[in-house]
């Protein structure tokens, strides 16, 4: 569904734009500098430990980079088998 994460890449964007501005000052000077949405997302999780504040900051880092919606190798939600013990 890549017109959907995008829209939803462009949403989360938008929403930093409005309500934290200088997060995603910050965001757009990561990615100029070669991080990528999960590098932003990964160090704002650890930062705040808030799912919900760096899913937004990735979103909006995908956005930024152009990148578009989530490609299913990049799904933050899908199992990985690496991680899984078995």
């Amino acid at each position: 569904m890549p017109r959907l994460g995008a829209e939803l890449d462009k949403e989360s964007y938008l929403w930093l734009a409005a309500q934290h501005p200088n997060i995603l000052d910050a965001i757009e000077a990561e990615v100029s500098a070669g991080r990528s949405p999960q590098d932003v997302r990964l160090f704002v999780l650890r930062q705040t430990s808030r799912i919900e504040i760096a899913m937004r900051c990735e979103q909006a880092a995908r956005f930024v980079a152009g990148q578009g919606a989530v490609s299913e190798a990049d799904d933050p939600w899908k199992p990985r088998p690496e991680l899984v013990e078995g």
